[in-house]
């Protein structure tokens, strides 16, 4: 897919989101039911269908430098993040920039992504390196956004972590270890249901960006250069250590998308639940995450340059 081609297809889902949502198309709470639904059916679906590959003892070796590449670098972002917090004051809103610069939308914008440019294949990089990130997410919102000396509920990251899409993740690599053949009607269900988490996920961003309410941003100088960290900076950083370690190119086109990402869509929510007096936090974090979903329009398809020159 070219980068023209690729761009025109963001705009157009995204197109098709906002304006679903400001027709009342998709009317209150709709959005919430779709996600639920990308969640449990489509999105496990991609992820098991991206495990649909002739089975490569390489890359089997590769999961275990991929997991510690996504260690590695989250560990390294949280040192950027936490100078930046302390920096900031330690405020409510610096801890919503903390918790910017550390998880993307990874999910809901990063796998369709992924999924367009390099197929099954980047797929299946890319859902193996944010198998860590999954749970450092659902484990560092409470630390990251919350008030200090909040008490981490183990059993709740847990039970975030047990969901549809990691699941998938295990199941898809049983079958791609043991190459156990699905009857061919199966195989064609999973893939053309996986096919509707692209679509489906860039939609539910555009729809976000529909309520949004951009007059404020100039309240909070912040949100601009978090977005320009999150979106240019942090990636080339990421990139350029990958490529001084020796990670193998296919590897790092891949997972630069994970840093290359807007904010992740629940930082509001999680303010909310971890923090709920914090109002200027939570207002900062929701236009950290539409501003930058706004400008990775353009920056994604730079990405894509980028990494198609590697």
């Amino acid at each position: 897919m070219t980068v023209l081609q690729l761009t025109l297809k963001l705009v157009i889902f995204i197109a098709v989101g906002f304006t679903a949502r400001k027709l009342r198309v998709m009317p209150d709470g709709f959005d919430r039911m779709l996600t639920r639904f990308v969640m449990a059916i489509p999105l496990p679906c991609m992820i098991i269908n991206s495990f649909n590959v002739e089975f490569s003892m390489q890359d089997l070796i590769n999961c275990p430098l991929l997991l510690a590449l996504a260690v590695g670098s989250m560990a390294a972002q949280f040192v950027i993040a936490q100078l930046i917090y302390i920096k900031m004051g330690r405020t409510g809103v610096a801890r919503s920039a903390r918790f910017a610069l550390l998880f993307t939308n990874f999910t809901f914008f990063g796998l369709p992504v992924v999924s367009e440019l390099y197929g099954a294949q980047g797929v299946f990089y890319y859902v193996i390196f944010t198998l860590p990130i999954r749970v450092i997410f659902y484990g560092g919102a409470p630390l990251t956004l919350g008030e200090p000396g909040q008490k981490l509920d183990v059993r709740q990251v847990l039970k975030k972590f047990i969901c549809e899409p990691v699941v998938a993740v295990f199941i898809g690599f049983f079958l791609y270890v043991t190459q156990l053949p699905l009857p061919e009607v199966v195989t064609s269900a999973i893939s053309t249901l996986g096919n509707m988490a692209s679509p489906l996920g860039l939609i539910l961003c555009g729809a976000i960006i529909a309520d949004a309410k951009l007059k404020g941003v100039l309240k909070y100088p912040c949100v601009l250069w978090v977005t320009a960290l999150r979106l240019l900076v942090i990636p080339a950083v990421m990139m350029g250590i990958f490529l001084l370690l020796g990670v193998e190119h296919d590897i790092v086109r891949t997972t630069v998308f994970y840093f290359a990402m807007p904010v992740a869509s629940f930082l509001p929510t999680f303010c909310l639940r971890y923090n709920p007096n914090e109002v200027d936090g939570r207002i900062a974090g929701g236009y950290m995450v539409i501003v930058s979903m706004i400008a990775c329009v353009a920056t994604v398809p730079l990405w894509a340059v980028v990494t198609a020159s590697l």
